[in-house]
């Protein structure tokens, strides 16, 4: 839509996938040619009602159309006061709402998006979505990804959007024009994100080997990430793992639990084959301890890091049958 022209009304963009949003806003700015950008571009951001007015009432210089890019709403200000900016902008006005996160049903923009037909949604890209991209983006460096190879680094680079294109890019140098990304190259150039390797190390005590384990945690902790922000991730994990023994209880199928689940199809699965080595009182157990680290550290009772560790090491992590 964008390279064709988009036409002259109001959009409303927003939505989970911040990098893609981006994308598209940069996408239209390029839309004017650098001379004329002074005259016929506005990035307004938080601007009052009156000052989004103003911009959407200027008219284009020497050109069919101006574009206004509004960056959230003023704070304090109520959404409808800028109903005037979105209904009455000059005709040659394209005006783009953009917003951080994706809007709740039940807010002004969002109904007026609904009603207008003006959204436009940037929902999380899926793996194989992201996977299709890392293929495309190598192919246009002149370097080749294979399906299995590409879903391995999205993988092992995890959910970031911004990052698997950082990573993707650094592959792209390894191998160098006219090459190919193997799982080897892979393994040497990217380093996982933080939420695959507190994923590796959740493996190594859920399969028995909690010494391996802890030295993860001690690696992580010693790289500066938050022993909170590690207790607050695996407390996640340990969540989804309780959906999925809830579905294994019920009698459902790998992909009947997997499907069920919201995010990542790569990360319930593995919370699925997880979850089969604990019980649902085990998982409680863990969860509920795990939601104390923050007001034991807020109170004093204990650090944070030692605590998640004492946590860790309470749980019997013998290598447990399926069940």
């Amino acid at each position: 839509m964008i390279r064709q022209g988009l036409p002259c009304r109001t959009f409303i963009l927003h939505g989970e996938e911040e990098y893609v949003k981006l994308q598209a806003v940069n996408s239209v700015e390029n839309c004017v040619p650098s001379d004329f950008r002074p005259f016929n571009l506005s990035v307004l951001n938080k601007p009052t009602p009156q000052q989004l007015y103003e911009a959407c009432e200027t008219l284009p210089f020497m050109a069919d159309k101006r574009y206004v890019i509004c960056n959230e709403l003023a704070e304090g200000v109520e959404a409808a006061r800028y109903a005037e900016c979105l209904d009455k902008r000059s005709e040659e006005t394209v005006l783009l709402m953009v917003f951080r996160g994706k809007l709740a049903g039940n807010l002004y923009m969002a109904k007026y998006a609904a009603k207008h037909e003006a959204e436009v949604l940037f929902d999380p890209l899926t793996p194989g979505e992201k996977a299709g991209w890392v293929i495309k983006h190598a192919a246009e460096a002149g370097v080749a990804v294979d399906p299995s190879t590409a879903q391995l680094a999205v993988r092992v680079i995890g959910g970031d959007m911004a990052q698997l294109v950082g990573e993707t890019d650094k592959l792209i140098d390894y191998v160098g024009r006219g090459g190919a990304v193997t799982p080897q190259a892979v393994s040497a150039c990217v380093r996982p994100s933080l939420d695959v390797r507190i994923f590796d190390m959740l493996d190594m005590f859920t399969y028995g080997k909690p010494a391996d384990g802890i030295k993860a945690l001690h690696a992580l902790i010693d790289e500066g990430n938050e022993p909170m922000s590690i207790a607050s991730f695996l407390c996640g994990r340990f969540k989804l793992m309780l959906e999925a023994r809830r579905g294994i209880d019920a009698g459902k199928s790998k992909r009947e639990v997997a499907a069920a689940m919201e995010g990542n199809r790569y990360a319930n699965e593995k919370a699925y084959d997880a979850a089969r080595r604990f019980t649902s009182d085990e998982l409680l157990k863990l969860i509920a301890k795990l939601s104390d680290t923050s007001y034991l550290k807020i109170t004093g009772a204990v650090k944070d890091d030692k605590y998640l560790e004492m946590v860790l090491l309470e749980h019997d992590w013998k290598q447990q049958p399926v069940r």
